[in-house]
């Protein structure tokens, strides 16, 4: 399989790239999505389609920090594997798109983060859904916009602002009741 990504690149410096990238994550990246799907043949074409992005988007993907370019390319990953999930159910998640935004009072995002200690807020993360957490992750950690977001994760851009949404609110909430249990 790696032949074929090689063939797809145009230089021997991103060809390397590719090669370093798929004998470092491509494991990782078939686990993720085996756990997702629970099917090797599923899973392998999840990482497929993975490793099809990634060399679309080179350019992105060796921009980012070697130390976050991991739980990207895994994030990444989860994702194609859940979209395939979903093709596989014929599922049709339209809860996320159909619910309004409401106005807040107060700038959620502004209070939470300067509020708050970098441990706090991990802990706080670490008890997000997945969904939540990885856009949370992908905007604030990755700063990657909501478009970028949206296709990264094969969804709209709609559906990106409600789970932003969503995701800070939920973690505001987690951290006022931390702040209230102590």
């Amino acid at each position: 399989m790696l032949s074929l990504y090689l063939s797809i690149v145009e230089t021997e410096e991103q060809r390397s790239f590719v090669e370093q990238l798929y004998y470092e994550y491509e494991q990782l990246m078939y686990r993720t999505a085996f756990n997702v799907l629970h099917n090797a043949k599923d899973a392998e074409d999840s990482v497929q389609e993975a490793f099809v992005r990634i060399i679309t988007n080179l350019g992105k993907v060796s921009s980012i920090e070697p130390a976050k370019r991991g739980s990207y390319i895994v994030i990444m990953t989860k994702n194609i594997a859940i979209d395939l999930y979903r093709r596989n159910k014929k599922m049709v998640d339209a809860d996320e798109l159909s619910e309004v935004i409401p106005d807040t009072e107060h700038d959620v995002e502004r209070e939470v983060f300067g509020k708050y200690g970098c441990e706090e807020l991990n802990e706080a993360l670490s008890r997000l859904p997945d969904a939540q957490r990885e856009v949370l992750i992908m905007r604030y950690f990755h700063n990657e916009s909501i478009e970028n977001i949206a296709e990264s994760l094969s969804i709209s851009s709609e559906a990106v602002r409600v789970r932003l949404h969503r995701a800070r609110n939920a973690l505001y909430g987690l951290l006022k009741d931390d702040e209230n249990d102590t």
